[in-house]
């Protein structure tokens, strides 16, 4: 994994960089801007960048709807991408090895091995619920909805960047950079 403010690459060493669904989840203008940074470095002079972030804006008929430009979103996230449990899972089956006295279950034992796994995986992340309708885990995340003519701001903010194309598609706003010398 890699964090969009700190790229594991070399100055210079990529003809193009695309950025869909990131910026986002930047919660400050300075993060935006060093992200924009960030992909200009990696980006040779003359190469092109592609941004689209999450507009504040929506179509008609969108089941997207926002009241300001910064809100929690929910994230619905299936258990099977989550660790925590299966973690906890081994680390207690290992500490328990040899430790059967024959006495079988306790009925605390049997009604937590009766529960959907999604609940155990709810319960281990903090600030997670449960969507026991759809078996998944539940997380609110941060987003920052872009209006009008905002990531050509921050391109400008950010330097190097020459906004070639900008618009609107499918509830997102998008530019089309190319990274110009400094």
């Amino acid at each position: 994994a890699a964090c969009c403010l700190r790229l594991p690459l070399r100055t210079g060493c990529c003809d193009a960089a695309v950025c869909i669904a990131v910026m986002h989840h930047l919660s400050t203008e300075e993060r935006r801007v060093r992200c924009l940074q960030e992909l200009r470095r990696v980006v040779r002079t003359g190469g092109r960048i592609n941004v689209q972030a999450w507009a504040l804006e929506q179509e008609e008929g969108s089941k997207r709807k926002f009241a300001a430009a910064d809100v929690f979103v929910p994230f619905n996230a299936q258990p099977k991408f989550l660790d925590r449990v299966l973690k906890k899972t081994e680390d207690q089956e290992d500490d328990c090895a040899g430790d059967d006295d024959g006495g079988g279950e306790d009925a605390a034992d049997s009604r937590a091995s009766q529960r959907h796994p999604s609940e155990a995986y709810a319960e281990a992340y903090e600030g997670s619920a449960l969507d026991s309708s759809k078996g998944l885990v539940v997380f609110q995340r941060y987003c920052h909805l872009y209006r009008k003519g905002e990531l050509k701001e921050l391109c400008h903010k950010a330097g190097g960047l020459e906004v070639v194309e900008e618009g609107y598609e499918s509830g997102n706003y998008y530019v089309v950079v190319e990274a110009v010398p400094f």
